[in-house]
């Protein structure tokens, strides 16, 4: 299939190239199955492809973009020159392919012997996508890619409240005959819903906090990720700017992004306009390093492509985009990481919704899977936890980087688009921030 788009796209880029200083075609065949179940039985299914050609040109400082179905290819050589004649025979587009996906049946989510009253939504998401990348500067490339993601949300009633819990898995790749069954990652979701309907603390607090793997990477993907993205690098804002000082950024801690992780949500062999998927080093030694572009970003601003141009799909520009964010371990016990602390220290096990200000710096962000350690060392589930506070000053008060390592899969909005990214850190201790419980 991926030379079949691949022939597509070099017979739009011959009808285009004549009337444009650049462009550049992206073809496309994806088909995404969700899964929808409740308690045992299936709520929904939805079957979506997603197929076509995407365009984007360059004819002199403007830029311009078309997209279009497969039913829509005969109106593309007018596009740009309405004198312009075909490019040829068009080929044919590639018939569908069979996907190698069987959902999880409904009843094997729930989990055995519970012991606890419960309910239980999951959701399976199943994605084949085939895309060819072609432009005027020499880019010929394709990829195919297969993912299933599941996600598990289990909830419990406590004197007429309900509480949840939430757990998420991964698969990239051929399908695992030996994976675990479905209900062990249903069983970490009720868990999480349980120690959620325990949470007596509230409250406003300022201690330290210690994010778990991936959470401790999700954090510093809000915080640093995103300024380090080369369309908002390019901003020069305040915060950015502030980022950039002498002694800004911590010196223990290194964030790669890197798209080349065999287990990575965010993960490809190129990405969505060719460029090889590679590593690019965001912090290190207490420096900022290179943004990560798209090859639109890296035109209009000089900048060295580093293969992050991505897009929800082939109707998108690509805008620059993380793959995933990698912290490497360091060298502290993550126990220790808990200890030591008069006012109690906040345990956050996943980072959920909520912002930055690339303006400013300022954020707030909702916590999940939290625990409070009180100062004699009790501990305590925490929900509804929101952070708030500066950047920069967060940054600075970074003390330790545990030796565990973890990973997660999250999705990651910007501009209307949703995209795959991986969180892969150990734990990492702030001196102080400021949360609240409710």
């Amino acid at each position: 299939m991926t030379g079949d788009l691949l022939e597509l796209a070099q017979w739009a880029l011959d009808g285009l190239k004549g009337s444009a200083d650049y462009v550049q075609v992206f073809a496309e065949r994806t088909l995404q199955v969700r899964v929808e179940c409740l308690d045992g039985e299936v709520l929904a299914t939805c079957v979506e492809p997603r197929e076509g050609i995407g365009c984007m040109v360059r004819q002199g400082d403007r830029w311009r973009q078309r997209s279009l179905a497969p039913a829509e290819l005969g109106g593309l050589p007018g596009w740009l020159d309405p004198a312009a004649g075909a490019a040829g025979e068009r080929p044919a587009w590639p018939g569908p392919g069979v996907p190698d996906f069987t959902p999880v049946p409904a009843g094997e989510w729930l989990v055995p012997d519970a012991g606890t009253a419960h309910s239980l939504r999951t959701m399976e998401d199943f994605t084949a996508r085939a895309v060819a990348v072609v432009d005027t500067d020499g880019v010929r490339a394709a990829s195919a890619d297969r993912i299933v993601r599941r996600r598990m949300e289990a909830t419990v009633v406590v004197d007429g409240a309900r509480y949840r819990g939430l757990n998420r898995w991964l698969e990239r790749g051929p399908a695992d005959p030996d994976r675990a069954a479905a209900h062990t990652e249903s069983r970490v979701a009720l868990a999480h819903a349980v120690d959620s309907s325990r949470a007596a603390v509230t409250g406003r607090y300022r201690t330290p906090v210690v994010f778990g793997p991936s959470a401790a990477c999700g954090f510093l993907h809000e915080l640093v990720g995103h300024a380090l993205e080369g369309d908002n690098f390019a901003m020069r804002s305040d915060y950015v700017a502030g980022l950039r000082k002498p002694g800004a950024v911590p010196a223990m801690l290194t964030v790669r992004d890197d798209a080349t992780l065999p287990d990575g949500y965010g993960s490809y062999a190129i990405d969505d306009e060719g460029v090889a998927g590679g590593v690019t080093t965001l912090l290190a030694n207490g420096e900022l390093g290179a943004p990560i572009t798209s090859v639109r970003a890296a035109q209009r601003h000089g900048y060295t492509p580093t293969g992050n141009g991505r897009r929800t799909d082939y109707r998108e520009l690509a805008l620059p985009r993380a793959s995933n964010t990698v912290v490497p371990p360091g060298t502290e016990d993550p126990v220790a990481l808990l200890h030591g602390a008069g006012t109690g220290v906040l345990y956050v096990g996943c980072l959920g919704a909520g912002m930055i200000n690339l303006a400013t710096g300022e954020f707030s962000f909702a916590a999940l899977n939290c625990v409070y350690i009180t100062p004699d060392g009790h501990r305590v589930p925490a929900r509804d936890v929101s952070l708030v506070g500066d950047a920069l000053e967060t940054l600075a008060r970074m003390e330790g980087i545990g030796s565990d390592f973890g990973g997660d899969s999250i999705t990651c909005g910007k501009q209307n688009q949703m995209v795959g990214i991986g969180l892969f850190s150990p734990s990492i201790r702030y001196s102080a921030l400021d949360w609240s419980a409710a």
